[in-house]
């Protein structure tokens, strides 16, 4: 569910892996939540976004080098648009209504 949660913002995705690639040429051109495995393809995006890069400019980047930077900038309007983010909204929602901390 995070890696989806990382493709709902592809112009963040591509500002942090550093890349003015068209999101067809990353081929993160699909809906994230229609991706079977979306930690491939931004593995594989930030391959290709690497691979215009000299190799003094290059530097090794990684999925989890990323993790933190769009988690702190995604905006939550991005993230609504998600079944799985609304899904997870409504199970946070019921447990504090559970535990008596939410009406």
């Amino acid at each position: 569910m995070m890696e989806s949660w990382m493709l709902a913002d592809k112009v963040l995705l591509k500002t942090e892996i550093g890349t003015t690639k068209t999101d067809n040429e990353l081929k993160i051109d699909r809906a994230p939540e229609t991706i079977a495995d979306p930690k491939f393809i931004i593995e594989e995006a930030i391959r290709i976004a690497q691979q215009e890069k000299t190799k003094r400019r290059r530097r090794e980047l990684n999925i989890s080098d990323i993790y933190l930077a769009i988690g702190q900038k995604i905006s939550i309007e991005k993230l609504s648009q998600l079944q799985s983010y609304q899904q997870f909204q409504d199970n946070i929602r019921r447990a504090y209504r559970e535990l008596h901390l939410m009406k």
